[in-house]
């Protein structure tokens, strides 16, 4: 079964159309990953500077087991990284609806 990988970061004041482009230069990194089927970018519209990055995985473990032990999830790490004020906050949900 599908699982949607949440995350909701939080970059600094002043810096989220920077970190845009970084997430939009380095997608593929994620994009290509063994067992990611789709990617989305929300940006809140009433909490400066929260994102919510959802990942959508063929099942949990090509996320936690087979992504993260990749080059590229430590490329892609490095890129957005500097951008947080607080370590990511990540979890993972299926649809029930």
């Amino acid at each position: 079964m599908a699982v949607w990988e949440v995350a909701q970061l939080v970059v600094a004041k002043g810096k989220q159309d920077e970190f845009e482009s970084v997430v939009r230069s380095n997608l593929s990194l994620l994009t290509k990953a063994d067992g990611c089927l789709d990617v989305k970018l929300f940006r809140a519209i009433d909490k400066e500077g929260v994102f919510l990055m959802c990942a959508l995985w063929e099942t949990l473990e090509h996320h936690t087991e087979v992504f993260v032990k990749t080059e590229a999830f430590i490329k892609l790490s490095s890129a957005v990284g500097p951008f947080f004020v607080a370590p990511p906050e990540v979890f993972h949900v299926s649809t029930v609806i």
